[in-house]
């Protein structure tokens, strides 16, 4: 197992710095045999992992969490399960496991590597993904619509596993998820090297364009107001891309909302929209400051993303920056599966407030 173990750390780091399969601390990996699981550890970045990233898990512990009763209540299941979970922990581990560990634990293969591609949520944050997933992979894969993450994501999956099996004779090797991104299963990292090759490569013939990331001419004096405007060190965007969808309000439609739980968790649930019109008020900093506070007092949170009509983005932090900048990617790509289509209000609201997602949020800023 240590081998093995030795392998998808290699792998894992391989995914982690390709910004176009995964940014910051997103997505997790997994390597399994019947007694013991590691699976990543909760707030590490697969970029920079070692075997410290990783969870040692019991196996024995991790299946018998199915023959348990939880609470109907959402808080109190989750803290039930979450419990459970730190019980699966070998003897000796301290780290917390993936909130997606439990899914790892019931894929069958030995091998399970979660990715973020955005041309993938191109797919599955998109109208028509679910009809265009089944043309383009077939029984290969299993779709799974937008739910809670963790425990119910976990049974939804398994459920959904069983039924596929049943009706088409054949274990899938793809789990897409809605909202969120791509499970990869397989019995070594060749084959799952291959699966993701071949699905960047079938999504890319479907594509009708992809985004258009070159610099444009910004406007200083506008950045030098949002400067004044805003607190403390804000990274400042501009491409072609961005000023497509910042004409006006219903050009901004589609990158105004959240479409994955990472896309919450490091660029916020939604971004402040700020009118070209300000710049022409008596006192501009003033409004903007204003426009600031009141997104703050609405929402119980500081905007970490302010977006200015035909100007660019201003963002909070680098990660802030980077999963807004993939949201626009994102909102691109759906463009050729049917148009966009973001997480619902109440899942959005799940994300906000799920102590596990604030716990992954802490551990990736420290």
């Amino acid at each position: 197992m240590e081998k093995l173990l030795e392998q998808l750390i290699d792998t894992s780091k391989v995914y982690g710095n390709n910004s176009d399969m995964v940014l910051v601390g997103g997505g997790n990996t997994s390597v399994k045999d019947d007694k013991v699981m590691y699976v990543k550890a909760s707030g590490h970045a697969l970029s920079s992992i070692d075997e410290s990233g990783f969870v040692k898990m019991d196996m024995d512990a991790m299946r018998g969490i199915w023959n348990k009763d939880y609470s109907t209540d959402t808080d109190e299941r989750e803290e039930q399960v979450l419990s459970d979970m730190m019980e699966a922990r070998c003897e000796g581990e301290t780290a917390r496991p993936s909130v997606e560990a439990l899914l790892h634990s019931l894929l069958k293969d030995t091998f399970v590597i979660h990715m973020h591609p955005a041309l993938v949520n191109g797919l599955t944050c998109s109208q028509q993904g679910e009809e265009i997933m089944r043309q383009l992979f077939g029984t290969r894969a299993v779709w799974i619509p937008l739910v809670n993450p963790g425990y119910i994501l976990a049974k939804t999956v398994k459920d959904a596993i069983a039924v596929h099996e049943e009706e088409f004779k054949v274990y899938p090797d793809m789990i897409f998820l809605q909202n969120h991104g791509v499970f990869v299963s397989g019995d070594s990292l060749v084959r799952i090297n291959a699966i993701y090759e071949e699905i960047i490569d079938i999504l890319e013939k479907e594509l009708i364009r992809t985004p258009d990331q070159n610099l444009v001419v910004i406007d200083t004096k506008r950045s030098e107001i949002m400067g004044e405007a805003v607190e403390g060190k804000w990274f400042e965007v501009y491409n072609r891309e961005l000023i497509r969808f910042l004409l006006d309000v219903k050009s901004f439609n589609p990158i105004s909302s959240s479409f994955t739980p990472d896309h919450i968790v490091y660029s916020g649930f939604k971004p402040l929209w700020i009118s070209e019109s300000i710049f022409s008020e008596e006192d501009p900093v003033a409004d903007i400051k204003k426009c600031i506070a009141e997104f703050t007092k609405e929402h119980g949170a500081p905007a970490k993303i302010i977006v200015v009509q035909n100007t660019g983005i201003f963002a909070a932090s680098e990660n802030a920056r980077d999963l807004y900048l993939d949201t626009v990617k994102v909102a691109v790509y759906t463009e050729s599966f049917g148009g966009p289509l973001f997480m619902d209000d109440g899942q959005i609201d799940f994300i906000r407030n799920w102590e596990v997602e604030k716990y992954r949020a802490k551990m990736s800023n420290t």
